[in-house]
């Protein structure tokens, strides 16, 4: 419960509220496993749950219904989302999914939009965080539309570095496993293409890779290559 009551109390979200309110979440609040590959929630789902990631990691993708998937970010541990499901409204192209044997802590929705109507600071919160969010999102639209695949496929791995990077001696150590397919859904190139363009900053000593893992050797140069210009 205290572990529950502190994770409510960093979030963003939830600032400002009184400790009424935090308690009413408290005691709403669950704590659930999820199993590698296990989805949260699929296309035209209705989700009924608010997430926090306590461990593990949540892919966030976009999906047609043809079965088309370009996964847009993930989620690691102190990350809330699922705001929109606070709208009541069928999940029309988003889906969830855990990356790996992942611990979420999850509230009911009914008990956010209870609060918040009774609390509007909630929305407050909200609106800022998604203001911020969507601005994210445009930059790797650009990214997506504007941007050749080596320098996509460079800023993808640029940003794990940031998010999941452990400095060491040799250089930043990307503390996820990821496969070149994985990279080729989140950058919108294929695994061939994507694999010419990690040998080649493989070669160039910019990163190394044993097994799944990728060590960023050299942050300056990666950067480098996520400049615009042509593959």
């Amino acid at each position: 419960m205290k572990q529950i009551e502190q994770v409510l109390k960093e979030c963003s979200w939830f600032q400002g509220l009184p400790d009424n309110g935090l308690a009413e979440l408290t005691k709403s609040a669950r704590i659930k496993h999820y199993k590698d590959k296990t989805y949260l929630y699929r296309l035209e789902d209705t989700s009924n749950y608010v997430y926090c990631v306590l461990s593990g990691f949540v892919r966030v993708k976009i999906s047609s219904i043809q079965g088309q998937e370009f996964a847009i970010t993930e989620f690691s541990t102190g990350a809330w989302f699922g705001e929109f499901a606070l709208t009541d409204k069928p999940i029309r192209m988003f889906e969830a999914q855990a990356l790996e044997d992942s611990q979420l802590l999850e509230i009911p929705k009914h008990v956010v939009q209870n609060l918040a109507d009774k609390h509007p600071v909630i929305y407050k919160n909200l609106f800022l965080e998604q203001t911020d969010r969507t601005a994210k999102m445009c930059e790797l639209l650009a990214g997506m539309l504007f941007y050749p695949l080596s320098a996509r496929v460079a800023g993808r791995l640029l940003w794990f570095a940031h998010h999941y990077g452990q400095q060491t001696e040799i250089g930043v150590q990307i503390n996820k496993k990821m496969s070149q397919q994985e990279i080729a859904d989140l950058t919108l190139g294929s695994r061939q293409r994507v694999n010419k363009v990690i040998k080649t900053l493989e070669s160039d000593g910019v990163i190394a890779i044993k097994g799944l893992r990728y060590l960023v050797k050299d942050m300056a140069a990666l950067k480098e290559h996520t400049r615009l210009k042509n593959d």
